[in-house]
């Protein structure tokens, strides 16, 4: 017993290190063999822990997936750096986070990881959920902030942002079956944002969208190319602005 109690309080000493350790090797699994095909005990294995150690520290692959998107959203300072930079109107900082998150290396490497499982039932819950709870507020902020400085008139903020990120993340994210599609329904999105006073889908930005779809949303889930530079580590619909993952805003 006594033997047990040192064993456990050894594991247990360093759990950030235990979750950072699950965390790294989930991610270089779901990148080498797709997130479809990666399993628990694939995770276990290649960490050389038993299963209940790792659902210890997260309930599902589901959960390890929404944690690895919890830390590239804590990590991305050039988030903050949008945020606090006074010399950017609302409309301005809106449309600069709308393009890192469609065109950053680490977001791009989250939502490749996914962009074959979008119709997972478990990940649509977790992207509607996201989107509301999360995306939602972010986009509110910059929105008033915008409201505040006279580039952006949209009358109702929240209604607004929660119904944005839907749109984006689930219409535009999930149920686009052709790129043709696709930017048909980024197109209808621009005339109606500009019509409710958010002018931020600009020529510029449409063609960062189709690029993202050319890069994530057009190819089954797999490895990036290594011309691409991805981080094997780092921190799906479209990139998610918040917390959630899915490809997504």
């Amino acid at each position: 017993v006594c033997m047990k109690g040192a064993g456990a309080m050894a594991r247990n000493k360093y759990p950030e290190e235990t979750v950072k350790k699950i965390l790294d090797v989930s991610h270089r699994l779901f990148r080498e063999k797709g997130y479809d095909h990666t399993t628990i005990q694939d995770i276990t294995d290649a960490l050389g822990m038993s299963k209940g150690a790792v659902y210890h520290h997260f309930k599902s692959k589901e959960d390890i997936l929404d944690k690895l998107t919890d830390r590239y959203y804590d990590e991305m300072g050039w988030f903050r750096g949008i945020r606090l930079d006074s010399s950017l109107t609302g409309l301005e900082k809106v449309r600069q986070v709308l393009l890192r998150l469609l065109s950053d290396p680490g977001k791009l490497d989250l939502d490749r990881l996914t962009s074959s499982t979008a119709m997972d039932p478990k990940l649509l819950t977790l992207t509607l959920r996201a989107s509301v709870a999360d995306s939602g507020p972010f986009l509110e902020a910059l929105i008033r902030e915008g409201i505040a400085d006279g580039s952006i008139a949209v009358a109702q903020p929240k209604e607004f942002s929660e119904a944005f990120m839907i749109l984006m993340n689930l219409w535009v994210g999930v149920f686009s079956s052709t790129r043709e599609d696709f930017m048909s329904k980024m197109h209808f999105l621009k005339d109606l944002t500009d019509h409710m006073g958010l002018p931020v889908l600009d020529d510029h930005l449409l063609s960062v969208c189709q690029a993202y779809y050319e890069r994530i949303l057009s190819l089954p889930s797999q490895p990036p190319p290594p011309e691409e530079g991805m981080p094997s580590a780092s921190g799906g619909a479209l990139p998610a602005l918040g917390e959630a993952h899915r490809p997504g805003l």
